[in-house]
């Protein structure tokens, strides 16, 4: 061999060293860029956890500007108009709801802004929704996405009484669309006080002339329930669950009412859809899960749950008895992510609740329950002005609960007065 090929030997290699160190290089600010994008996505996801208060108002005050007719219940960050309201607040049952067959709705340009909050995966795609990349890289301890009760239509003022219409729906479309809502308002504004503008809020800007928007995505509503034990004629108690974090997608880190949770079927049975569609049996499941501790009711095996048997029987019975009164004040929509919520009031004769939650677990598989001084009997926080004064000042305390301490408030008379 020549020295002219030995030569050229050589420069082959390094050139074949070059192409391999240059691919090695390339793959490696590729790994860079995906851990920066899903480092980004974490750290957005942790500041609003530690944030709810300030980026609420922040979207709340977003949307009060742009719609007059919408206010804030309370000066909480829950949004209503007087159509998502009945006059005055009304027993539970008073609230018809039908069932729709109704496929998923297909928004391109609200599931393209959507998209824009998503961390990569690799190089060359995003995560497909915001569920998936929770999934992969923050996954809750609860995280499932189990069937649900979607909102199609919503009238408070029919002269017959309020009636809603709902068809399929799954959580991870509450996920992928409210979460998606925060984390970009969010990451937006980052530590800031002052609002960013619509055009760097690409999804919440297409949403802004109507919160709700019915038609155009998959509204998941939520069920929160002030839960209040009556002591005398015009005083009670009220409970909270501080939900902890790494527990559950929604609300880490923050005060919220108990029971609370997303309007659902318990069964996987074909026709478990049409049995559930109940407010009072959601409300229910969630005493037995939330406050007595009882698993959630999944459906695992195809089972159903018989409500003819303790403890809903005992719950019901308390109602026809008239020492249990569950009132419904109508509808509000979270600003920061934009759920609506059906917002209802569980008032119940204090010895008929120490009866009911004697063995009332202390802490959850969603958190910790605020339930004040434990002793023979469990009293709760006393339903005064200056308690939810002290409340309101805390930047962890939920919009749902602020709303309904203020409706509560409002119509003390009309919950705490005499039981006959």
């Amino acid at each position: 061999m020549s020295g002219s090929d030995i030569l050229q030997g050589i420069g082959a290699l390094a050139s074949v060293a070059g192409i391999a160190g240059g691919y090695y290089a390339w793959r490696a600010l590729d790994d860079t860029n995906v851990k920066a994008s899903q480092d980004r996505f974490r750290a957005v996801r942790t500041e609003f956890r530690e944030s709810l208060g300030r980026i609420a108002n922040m979207a709340a005050d977003l949307h009060t500007a742009a719609m007059p007719q919408l206010e804030r219940i309370g000066g909480s960050a829950v949004l209503t108009t007087p159509t998502l309201r009945p006059p005055v607040p009304l027993p539970i049952d008073r609230v018809r709801l039908l069932w729709e067959e109704a496929g998923r709705p297909e928004d391109r340009a609200l599931r393209s802004a959507a998209r824009r909050v998503l961390p990569r995966r690799t190089r060359w795609s995003k995560y497909s929704g915001y569920a998936e990349a929770l999934d992969a890289l923050m996954r809750p301890a609860l995280f499932e996405n189990r069937s649900a009760f979607r909102l199609l239509h919503a009238d408070w003022q029919h002269p017959d009484g309020p009636v809603m219409s709902f068809g399929p729906g799954r959580y991870f479309d509450l996920v992928d669309q409210g979460e998606a809502l925060f984390h970009e308002l969010a990451r937006a504004a980052g530590r800031g006080t002052t609002a960013p503008s619509l055009r760097r809020l690409p999804m919440r800007a297409l949403l802004m002339s109507d919160p709700l928007s019915l038609p155009r995505r998959g509204a998941i509503p939520s069920i929160g329930t002030l839960t209040v034990r009556r002591t005398a004629p015009g005083h009670g108690t009220f409970f909270l669950i501080y939900r902890t974090s790494g527990q559950v997608a929604t609300g880490e880190e923050t005060y919220n009412v108990i029971p609370g949770g997303i309007f659902q079927p318990a069964s996987f049975s074909p026709l478990g859809h049409r049995r559930d569609l109940d407010l009072w049996r959601n409300i229910m499941r969630e005493f037995n899960e939330e406050l007595l501790g009882a698993p959630e009711a999944t459906g695992a095996g195809g089972s159903e749950i018989d409500y003819d048997a303790p403890p809903y029987c005992d719950f019901t019975r308390a109602i026809a008895d008239g020492r249990l009164k569950v009132w419904n004040f109508g509808m509000g929509i979270e600003a920061h992510n934009l759920v609506p919520c059906l917002l209802t009031t569980a008032v119940f004769d204090a010895d008929v609740f120490d009866t009911l939650f004697a063995s009332m677990v202390e802490r959850t598989s969603e958190g910790i329950l605020i339930s004040g001084p434990r002793g023979s009997t469990i009293t709760g926080l006393p339903l005064e002005a200056d308690t939810v004064r002290d409340l309101l000042a805390s930047p962890q305390l939920s919009p749902i609960p602020a709303a309904l301490l203020h409706l509560a408030l409002q119509h003390r008379t009309l919950l705490l007065g005499s039981s006959t």
